[in-house]
């Protein structure tokens, strides 16, 4: 899965519970991430597995993510 695929099954609400999007990079340097929470600033993780804003992963979101190619 790409992170593209794993963006569009969460839009849907077919990703695990508390993963509330995905984005993709905006400025040069950023990576695809994940946000766990809603809003601007809410945790996430970066696809290689830094966090971008820091916070903890449960073992059904790290499986998902790590099926779309983050590093986690």
């Amino acid at each position: 899965m790409t992170p593209q695929e794993a963006a569009k099954k969460v839009r849907k609400g077919q990703g695990p519970k508390g993963i509330h999007r995905i984005d993709r990079p905006k400025i040069k340097g950023e990576q695809w991430h994940a946000h766990l929470g809603s809003g601007e600033g809410s945790p996430a993780i970066n696809r290689d597995g830094t966090w971008k804003h820091p916070n903890g992963l449960t073992s059904k979101q790290r499986d998902f993510l790590r099926k779309a190619g983050w590093n986690v």
